[in-house]
């Protein structure tokens, strides 16, 4: 009770676990290899002028991976459409990433921000005031349900094509203050330039599949493949003022940056 099993420690130590990592090719399963693979596919400074990723030797290299494995990883990405592989020359990549971030910026972030986001531009569908359901009253801090709130739907477009189907609904002090303000950035910028409180958000993600209803605006087939969004927008007091649904295009990587709100002062 309570000792080492000696025969159990010299099994976990000729199966690697416990001991000090062999310097040889280690043994990646290719699901895993394929994860960080994709890695590199979206790193643009893994690519070469010409698109080709690294020769398979040194990928070997890098990964520390035997030349099955790689092969292996980098035939699943053939089959996830991410790259295309040509006898004679070499692997390219087929998959083209829109990055958005969805992180709130804070009053000393927001000309970086700007400029991140300058090329993002909706298309407005619908400005409306609307009662709230109860859902959507309970995410609303201090709105009871049947009360009015500003519902904006749109198409969110971003290198000239549309990425995302969003509608926020702002509560009515937030909403009055933007109903009559032209919507012509992303909704964080139209948000703050309008006088709006927001500190961060938080928001949940699901997969889904595109139906006969936003599959045209997205400008893909119905069934494709979704990312579909909860968020809740935050002021610096902690209140949800804003909650937002909408389905992104599977072309977009969403990320969290690091802009940190901090109050003037």
């Amino acid at each position: 009770m309570g000792g080492v099993n000696r025969e159990e420690t010299s099994a976990r130590r000729r199966r690697g676990l416990g001991a000090t990592p062999a310097a040889d090719r280690a043994p990646w399963h290719p699901r895993r290899l394929r994860d960080l693979l994709r890695l590199a596919v979206a790193d643009r400074q893994a690519i070469d002028a010409d698109g080709l990723l690294p020769p398979e030797n040194e990928l070997m290299d890098e990964f520390s991976a035997s030349r099955t494995a790689i092969r292996d990883a980098l035939a699943l990405l053939v089959d996830e459409g991410q790259i295309e592989r040509r006898r004679g020359q070499g692997t390219s990549r087929v998959a083209s990433y829109i990055v958005f971030d969805i992180a709130v910026p804070g009053p000393q972030d927001i000309d970086e921000y700007r400029r991140l986001t300058s090329g993002v531009v909706p298309r407005l569908l619908h400005r409306s005031w609307t009662p709230a359901p109860a859902p959507l009253a309970r995410r609303l801090t201090g709105v009871a349900t049947g009360e009015p709130c500003l519902a904006i739907e749109y198409v969110l477009n971003a290198r000239n094509e549309p990425i995302a189907v969003i509608t926020n609904y702002l509560r009515a002090s937030e909403g009055e203050m933007v109903a009559e303000v032209p919507f012509v950035a992303d909704f964080y910028t139209f948000l703050l330039d309008a006088g709006v409180d927001i500190a961060d958000q938080a928001t949940t993600l699901q997969a889904r599949l595109a139906d006969n209803e936003v599959a045209p605006l997205l400008d893909v087939e119905v069934g494709s493949p979704v990312l579909a969004f909860e968020q809740a927008i935050r002021n610096g007091r902690g209140e949800v003022v804003d909650v937002a649904l909408g389905v992104f295009r599977d072309d977009v990587r969403m990320t969290a940056s690091n802009f940190v709100y901090r109050p003037p002062g």
